[in-house]
């Protein structure tokens, strides 16, 4: 009787999968006039957590995609993060970004699909520096290029992988100390997996 449950359960199983594989157009992917929203995280391989959000600038929160033709669309960008440590005397931090950017679609697959693009981020943010003790604000533009893949494993709803290389302009003021500018060119990409669905 538990083969039989077991295989009855195996073949609804596969029957299902097999709608949803083979049905055409289930699994459209985004066309002219689509709006898409997504919420972004990157990996933590060396941290304690699995996942942590993408630093200011190198990735953003929460995002907008609107799709003017079939393969190009615009990106929007948010992110503000805030934090007190509840200790007197001491200021909380928070920081904040936005920006907006291009994309162009490639060919992909039903399934997938891939792109490539260019942004640019404009953030301030204000932190304590723990090696001077002094809050520390920063305003930062950074101008970017990255390259992308969307999986719908469902109609309408993806997860998606993203890899970006950019060059980023830091103006530094300590509280107690003179202006720093400082210039850098991201030396190695890193990756930010993203979770969103059309609207």
């Amino acid at each position: 009787m538990k083969k039989l449950l077991l295989i009855a359960a195996l073949s609804t199983f596969a029957f299902g999968t097999a709608q949803i594989t083979t049905e055409a157009g289930t699994f459209n992917k985004p066309s002219a006039g689509t709006t898409i929203f997504e919420l972004s995280f990157a990996a933590d391989l060396a941290g304690g957590s699995m996942v942590s959000m993408p630093e200011i600038p190198g990735g953003a929160t929460f995002m907008m995609r609107k799709f003017d033709s079939d393969t190009k669309a615009k990106r929007y960008f948010a992110r503000f993060d805030y934090t007190d440590s509840g200790q007197d005397g001491v200021d909380a931090d928070f920081a904040i970004a936005a920006g907006m950017g291009i994309e162009n679609h490639l060919t992909g697959a039903e399934r997938l699909s891939t792109y490539w693009g260019y942004h640019g981020i404009l953030g301030y943010s204000s932190m304590m520096d723990e090696n001077v003790m002094q809050t520390v604000d920063t305003l930062s533009l950074t101008a970017g290029v990255f390259v992308g893949a969307d999986y719908y494993f469902i109609p309408n709803v993806y997860f998606g992988v993203e890899l970006g290389y950019g060059l980023s302009i830091n103006s530094s003021d300590p509280e107690n100390g003179d202006n720093v500018t400082s210039i850098g060119l991201g030396g190695s990409v890193t990756g930010n997996f993203r979770m969103g669905f059309i609207l």
